[in-house]
């Protein structure tokens, strides 16, 4: 909870933005209800953060499926490098773990004091997102 509430912070500015997700509105069938297991959220990206300029857009998505799901961004973002920070958890204890991981790496503090680089994996315009369970 941590290094995502720390993310949060960095990356996230307060307007919110709607965004349309395509493929995800299907009907249920009689007496069923679908449940969205997959959560975007778009959010002007918080204009304290100096890495990024004005105007940058950050995406965050949960994925409560069971297995991973792609995600093809269009329209205006199709064109746009993407900045990836992907948290899981780290260990062989999957979500009982007590470490995590970003993009592959274990997240620990460098010392008492210091806060290790949170560095994103840049990901090619148009490439499809994977996101895991």
């Amino acid at each position: 909870d941590y290094w995502l509430s720390l993310l949060y912070k960095r990356l996230i500015g307060p307007k919110v933005l709607a965004i349309h997700v395509a493929g995800l509105q299907r009907k249920p069938r009689p007496g069923r209800v679908i449940r969205d297991k997959l959560r975007i959220y778009a959010h002007c990206t918080s204009y304290h953060n100096h890495n990024y300029v004005r105007g940058s857009i950050t995406l965050y998505i949960i994925n409560l499926h069971r297995s991973r799901k792609k995600i093809k961004l269009a329209g205006t973002l199709r064109d746009k490098i993407v900045h990836q920070y992907l948290l899981q958890p780290y260990g062989k204890d999957g979500l009982h773990s007590k470490s995590v991981q970003l993009n592959g790496q274990p997240l620990a503090m460098v010392d008492d004091a210091t806060l290790p680089e949170l560095k994103p994996r840049p990901l090619r315009a148009g490439r499809t997102l994977v996101i895991p369970p």
